[in-house]
């Protein structure tokens, strides 16, 4: 048997590999949501450079007028 399957008949190893997998995706998944959180407060403010309304850039980026008050 090889060393890579005796890790895998390991129940500690493979409940360590699991969790920093899990981690893992967990952080990209978090920094997905920060990245699309970011562009839609980009995109809100070119469309304030633009002309357009609070309420027309709160409807087109989903973003609250809350937030786009703090942008102002």
């Amino acid at each position: 048997m090889r060393l890579s399957e005796e890790r895998y008949d390991n129940p500690a190893y493979r409940d360590i590999k699991n969790s920093i997998d899990t981690a893992k995706e967990e952080g990209r998944e978090e920094g997905r949501v920060e990245g699309i959180a970011k562009e839609k407060l980009a995109t809100a403010k070119r469309l304030l450079g633009m002309g357009l309304t609070q309420e027309q850039v709160a409807k087109g980026t989903d973003l609250s007028i809350e937030d786009i008050e703090r942008l102002v």
